[in-house]
């Protein structure tokens, strides 16, 4: 299956994003939620098209390790993120810097932050922001995970679990509980 076939509906209420023009009807500051595998990067991708800005942790992250610099990105953001450790949440200083960047944006899609309740601290716009948790069976997840640890160097064994991945259900529960969670199914 595609990408841009991959079935994107709501589960709690109204849909979040359309599955035909991948057009988002949240908000211009949004942040993706979820495990590893779940779709928030090809989300923020196809977002990107349609006049967002794509910050994708994880992608930062790996591009700073490696030395590079994108042109598009702060210097002192790739220089925090370099020492950011792969699934785990992302230090206070990390954080900050990227949020920082973000605001500076018209429209912001953010996928893989916040990773636990303490990132809200760092949020005093708090109001501007939508948290989208991006819901995806684990069958589906495992697969695309055992895909990309075969065509890529980033690897994944079955079982795995980060500490990112982990911290997830009690910002989930606390954003649920303060009605800024949406629940977004995918696949």
């Amino acid at each position: 299956m595609a990408a841009t076939e991959l079935p994107f509906r709501c589960s709690v209420g109204r849909s979040v994003i359309d599955s035909h023009t991948m057009n988002m009807n949240v908000g211009s500051h949004v942040f993706l939620l979820g495990p590893h595998g779940c779709g928030k990067s090809t989300i923020g991708r196809h977002l990107a098209a349609q006049g967002y800005v794509h910050l994708s942790i994880g992608l930062i992250g790996r591009l700073a390790r490696r030395g590079a610099r994108p042109a598009d990105l702060p210097v002192r953001v790739l220089q925090v993120m370099a020492r950011h450790v792969p699934g785990e949440a992302l230090d206070p200083r990390a954080a900050t810097e990227i949020l920082d960047y973000a605001r500076s944006l018209d429209r912001v899609v953010i996928d893989g932050f916040p990773a636990h309740v303490e990132h809200l601290a760092l949020l005093n716009d708090i109001e501007r922001w939508k948290f989208v948790y991006v819901l995806t069976p684990r069958q589906i997840r495992e697969q695309r995970l055992r895909a990309r640890a075969e065509t890529t160097k980033r690897g994944w064994s079955p079982g795995l679990k980060s500490v990112r991945d982990s911290l997830l259900p009690s910002l989930c529960w606390h954003l649920r509980s303060n009605g800024q969670l949406l629940r977004h199914l995918n696949g």
